[in-house]
């Protein structure tokens, strides 16, 4: 097992799960100062299907988020401080997050221990890499303050819901989004493992239609996904913005390029030596999916309890066609284009 030293000292991240441990003497009780805000957002239309166990939707600042995500958002936009050698990774979910927390985390800890003993083989790449809104949400911001630089987050929040302090930084963002019917496909499992059955939810026609209308949890996917992108064209320095697929494809062109953008890149010897393909091995869905640290039904999530398990179902592009009728597809393909119309993206 790797061994961290002293939390406080470290000069590359170290998993979450560690820092909290360290800490958990800062964990506060969830503060109630935005209840009255809370109260007055939109709920989701009647009718449509909850993906969220327990709480429904709330629109805010144009999306459909669970209300605690909210309270979260709310607490970050009050307290969270942003730094320059912040890193921060958005998708929205089910777009590959556990895959890119895990590639994040191993590139900028490859040189930090050898990669037999490297924290992935027992930390799930959630307790490497925490959802911030989520911690904010669980009274744990004095926690985030207690980490050591480089900070390494994550977040599914809409970049109209980000922080000021992130937008004005020098921070950098990784975004990562994928074809919006894999993102329901996937959703539609993870939701029903969460629920203990797809059908607690409400039926796939059901699910399907309400997607379509764009109330989903961080949604609309379409707005979240052209937030990041308008933003990357202006400043790309600031934003590096990749799709998924693309990554399942040249998964080495773009572990060189991901690890260039975060302020560490592969050297020449290290090329030789074969390193960014063993960083790749050790963070693809096969190896990760059949670790025994993520392949068990225990809940071990900080912050939220959900087995490691439940984050690993293909990890392929295209599952999509295995689910959708034909109508079903033309129909959300229509609807995607024709958000993206203009922008320059294509599904």
């Amino acid at each position: 097992m790797a061994n961290y030293g002293s939390v406080s000292s470290v000069d590359f991240p170290i998993p979450y799960k560690i820092i909290e441990e360290a800490n958990n003497h800062l964990i506060e009780k969830p503060q109630e100062e935005h209840e009255a805000l809370l109260a007055t957002l939109p709920l989701q239309p009647s009718g449509t299907p909850n993906f969220h166990p327990k709480q429904p939707f709330i629109l805010y600042k144009g999306a459909w988020i669970a209300k605690s995500l909210v309270r979260g958002a709310l607490a970050m936009e009050q307290h969270f401080k942003s730094r320059p050698t912040d890193l921060l990774l958005v998708t929205s979910p089910k777009s590959g997050t556990t895959w890119l927390k895990a590639m994040i985390f191993a590139t900028l800890t490859r040189t930090s221990y050898p990669l037999d003993q490297h924290p992935l083989h027992t930390h799930n790449p959630h307790q490497c890499v925490t959802n911030l809104e989520r911690v904010f949400s669980t009274g744990r911001r004095q926690i985030i303050e207690a980490i050591p630089s480089p900070r390494v987050f994550n977040s599914h929040l809409p970049y109209s819901v980000l922080p000021q302090t992130i937008i004005d930084s020098d921070c950098r963002i990784v975004y990562v989004w994928r074809d919006p019917k894999d993102v329901l496909i996937s959703m539609w499992y993870f939701s029903g493992k969460i629920m203990g059955g797809a059908d607690k939810i409400a039926t796939f026609e059901e699910v399907y239609n309400s997607f379509c209308q764009g109330v989903n949890n961080y949604g609309p996917i379409w707005s979240h996904v052209l937030g990041y992108w308008e933003e990357s064209k202006q400043r790309p320095e600031k934003i590096l913005f990749l799709k998924y697929e693309n990554i399942l494809q040249e998964p080495v062109k773009h572990a060189k390029k991901l690890a260039h953008f975060i302020g560490c890149p592969y050297s020449e010897a290290e090329e030789n030596q074969g390193v960014v393909e063993q960083i790749v091995e050790l963070c693809s869905f096969g190896k990760l999916k059949n670790m025994d640290v993520n392949n068990n039904e225990i809940p071990s999530m900080s912050a939220h309890n959900i087995s490691p398990s439940y984050f690993f179902r293909k990890g392929e592009a295209g599952d999509w066609k295995n689910h959708l009728t034909q109508e079903m597809t033309e129909r959300l393909n229509t609807i995607i284009e024709e958000k993206f119309k203009g922008s320059g993206l294509m599904i």
